[in-house]
């Protein structure tokens, strides 16, 4: 009986660990596209950028630019938008392809949207003066 309750407990605190531990995304940018004054520019990516999702909240903690070779501490955080119904957490992949978003405010004028399937990232911030649309791949580890 002991060694039963000892197995049981076990699972649960394993199970309870996987459920609460958070999940670490790196994401290469591949292309951004930056829209101003009417006009759109294009560019390859430069950034390399690391998120934190643990629950309904997403946080970016680095953003490493890859030609400077400079890393930024960052901490903008993302509420993720769960009430979707691609979300993943509602859906299983037959009706709609499985997307996480979440929307967060990256500076003291800024929005941005990130949408996150299972291979990339992509992120529309908008300020009062201009645009930014990006696209990260997902690297697996």
């Amino acid at each position: 009986m002991k060694k039963r309750i000892i197995i049981i407990i076990s699972i649960l605190l394993l199970c309870s660990s996987i459920a609460f531990a958070g999940e670490v995304i790196t994401a290469r940018e591949v292309q951004s596209c930056f829209y101003a004054d009417g006009k759109m520019k294009c560019s390859d990516g430069e950034y390399k950028n690391t998120y934190y999702r643990d629950g309904d909240k997403i946080v970016r903690t680095t953003v490493f630019n890859l030609k400077k070779k400079e890393s930024l501490s960052d901490e903008t955080v993302y509420k993720v938008i769960g009430e979707l119904s691609s979300d993943p957490r509602n859906n299983s992949g037959g009706l709609f392809p499985q997307v996480t978003r979440a929307i967060g405010f990256p500076g003291a004028d800024a929005v941005e949207i990130i949408s996150i399937d299972k291979n990339y990232i992509q992120a529309v911030k908008s300020t009062s003066n201009y645009f930014v649309i990006s696209r990260f791949k997902i690297e697996k580890e």
